[in-house]
């Protein structure tokens, strides 16, 4: 993701100044505090927009940070930020309420209202900067949560972590030129993670079935390599029939057959083109990605990138550095053409 600010860019006496107004930019308004030695601190964000939302990568030194009430009333719009902490711990107040976020934990934060957030390892962080207007929460839901460590015992707080480590953390998501459509998906998921949260049903049932779609493919994706995968042990995972998810998904414009093959394809050119698989047969990394039928596969990725199993694996092992392993099933026929005799 593009770096929307590293202080170590900066000469060691401007990066307090500094890094104040690029976190303002960036996040907030807030006043910092170290707790490291002026000359040491480091901090750096990466991010990029998804429609009206901010997706941020927060990384620095032990610190706190504190938004006031005058720098809370001073923002004409507020936001709503969640948070997922990825390592060490941080102490989040709010809203009278206080509570230590672990490592996999999430947390909300109402940036309409004063907080503190106090990080003693340092901050090191996924976060989604939401227009409050946007997600759209009753006031006393939202005053219900925030403060709140939201942790395993809430099962849709796990299927938003997988979700956002997919949505930010993920190196092929960063390569996509416009994250917008993934707008609305991650805002329903946020909102199913509250409701769910607050054990309200009547607040939980829209957002949780508009995310629906979402759930099974994140599902989907996790089990693509079981040879058992199947629309019944889907369907059995969420608690509905099979016609329910063959519905949901055509709302969707998911051919639910189609995506798994094409993703275990996917699976199956990667790991043929990597150099640390090359030990590996044809036929193992077929079956490893599900294909049961060696000859069958075959036959499915020549009709998929137009060449063999085996003239993908040659034309990668044996190819210049600059040779794009992501082109396009076209590229590679006039790829084949041109190198493989």
């Amino acid at each position: 993701m593009p770096v929307l600010f590293d202080t170590n860019a900066m000469p060691p006496g401007d990066r307090g100044r500094w890094l104040r107004d690029a976190f303002g930019r960036a996040v907030v308004p807030v006043e910092i505090e170290h707790h490291t030695d002026p000359e040491a601190f480091r901090a750096r964000c990466e991010g990029r927009n998804a429609g009206r939302l901010s997706v941020l990568t927060v990384n620095s030194t032990p610190l706190t940070v504190r938004r006031t009430t005058s720098l809370a009333r001073a923002d004409p719009e507020p936001f709503v930020i969640l948070e997922l902490q990825r390592a060490g711990q941080r102490t989040v107040t709010q809203d009278d309420r206080s509570t230590v976020v672990q490592a996999g934990d999430l947390d909300v934060i109402d940036t309409g209202q004063p907080y503190t957030s106090a990080c003693r390892d340092g901050i090191n962080q996924h976060c989604v900067k939401i227009p409050r207007s946007d997600l759209a929460l009753p006031d006393r839901a939202l005053r219900r949560v925030v403060g709140l460590r939201l942790g395993p015992q809430n099962p849709m707080a796990e299927i938003l972590v997988r979700y956002l480590m997919w949505l930010v953390g993920d190196d092929r998501m960063a390569a996509r030129p416009d994250l917008d459509v993934f707008e609305s998906a991650t805002i329903e998921l946020i909102r199913a993670v509250v409701a769910t949260q607050l054990g309200d049903d009547a607040l939980a049932r829209e957002p949780i079935e508009n995310t629906l779609a979402l759930r099974i493919m994140e599902f989907t994706r996790q089990h693509l390599t079981e040879h058992d995968l199947s629309a019944a042990k889907i369907a059995r995972a969420h608690n509905i029939s099979v016609r329910h998810l063959y519905t949901t998904l055509a709302r969707s414009g998911i051919s639910l057959g189609e995506w798994i093959r094409v993703r275990r394809l996917e699976g199956c050119r990667r790991d043929l083109a990597r150099t640390g698989c090359s030990s590996r047969t044809i036929s193992f990394i077929a079956h490893q990605w599900g294909f049961g039928d060696a000859t069958h596969f075959s036959r499915t990725f020549r009709d998929a990138y137009g060449m063999s199993p085996r003239e993908w694996r040659a034309l990668h092992q044996n190819a210049a550095p600059n040779i794009n392993r992501n082109v396009s099933p076209g590229e590679l026929g006039r790829t084949r053409t041109s190198r493989v005799r």
